[in-house]
C-alpha cells in the first residue's frame, strides 16, 4: 500500500515539473505586446489617375507594350498645423507636401484595364516613405508598380504631437480610371 502511495506522488511530481516546463516555455516564446510602441495610421485622400482611351493610345501601347515613366510633379498647400492645448496633446497627421502622380501605364491604358489600389506608407521622422506595401492590390502588377514608384517620390511632414515628429503609417488610395 505504501508504494502505490509513492508511485502517485512521484506521478504528481513529475506531472508538475512537466506542467510547469511547458508554460513557462510558452510565455519566454510569445511576443511581448505590451513593451511595443504602437505607431498611428492616418488615412489620405483617394488619388485618381483617369485619362481617356484613344485608338492611338491603345494602339501604340499594344505595339510598345512599355510602362510610360512620365510623371507630374504637384505641390500642395499645406494649412498650418493647430497649436497643441492641453493634455493629452492631439497627434497631428502627416501632411503632403510634395505629390508625385503616378503615370497610367500605357500598356494598362491600351487593355483598358483600371482599377484601385491602396498603398500604405511608413512616414519617416523626416517626412520621407520609409517603407511603402500594397495593402489591397488593384489585381494588376503594373498599376501597383506605378503607384509605388510615384508615391515614392512624394515629400510629407511628418505626423506630430506637441511639436515632437512621429514617425506614422498614412494610407493612400490610388485610382486608376479610362474616361
Amino acid at each position: 500500500m505504501i508504494k502505490a502511495k509513492e508511485v502517485s506522488v512521484k506521478n504528481i511530481v513529475v506531472f508538475l515539473v512537466f506542467s510547469f516546463a511547458i508554460s513557462a516555455g510558452y510565455f519566454l516564446a510569445r511576443p511581448h505586446t505590451a513593451m511595443t510602441k504602437s505607431v498611428p495610421v492616418f488615412m489620405g485622400e483617394e488619388v485618381v489617375i483617369s485619362r481617356p482611351l484613344s485608338a492611338a493610345v491603345a494602339e501604340k501601347a499594344a505595339t510598345a507594350g512599355s510602362v510610360s515613366k512620365a510623371q507630374t510633379a504637384v505641390k500642395v498647400q499645406t494649412a498650418p498645423a493647430p497649436q497643441p492645448k492641453a493634455t493629452p496633446l492631439p497627434i497631428v497627421p502627416p501632411a503632403i507636401i510634395l505629390k508625385v502622380l503616378p503615370s497610367y501605364p500605357e500598356a494598362m491604358l491600351g487593355q483598358g484595364l483600371q482599377g484601385t489600389v491602396l498603398l500604405s506608407v511608413y512616414v519617416g521622422l523626416s517626412g520621407k516613405p520609409e517603407k511603402i506595401e500594397v495593402k489591397t492590390s488593384s489585381g494588376f502588377g503594373g498599376l501597383d508598380q506605378s503607384a509605388q514608384e510615384a508615391l515614392a517620390q512624394w515629400k510629407f511632414s511628418p505626423a506630430s504631437q506637441g511639436g515632437v515628429s512621429l514617425a506614422s503609417w498614412f494610407e493612400i488610395p490610388v485610382k486608376f480610371k479610362i474616361k
